[in-house]
């Protein structure tokens, strides 16, 4: 799966309005490594920046329908970096 397929799919998800509304920064598409299943990784500040504290970049996961591409739920856990993202994908 592509990001561009995702994209497609749901639209809406990657507007300017959404992504700046929404504090996002840069849109991936990594597969788990264990499962071979798409995911849409993503760097964010999340409104991080709320009650006068410092934004913070953290990395999020969503799990992706395998066969329309459409964003499903987000995985509970903030990632530091992309590599902290690929190790849990090893698993995945």
């Amino acid at each position: 799966m592509k990001l561009s397929q995702v994209k497609e799919a749901q639209q809406d998800w990657f507007s300017r309005k959404n992504k700046k509304f929404f504090g996002d920064v840069d849109y991936r598409v990594l597969h788990g490594k264990a499962t071979g299943n798409a995911f849409l990784v993503r760097s964010t500040y999340r409104w991080s920046d709320m009650f006068g504290q410092d934004k913070k970049l953290v990395w999020k996961i969503n799990e992706l329908d395998q066969d329309t591409c459409k964003i499903r739920s987000l995985i509970d856990k903030d990632f530091r970096d992309i590599d902290s993202v690929k190790d849990w994908l090893k698993f995945s």
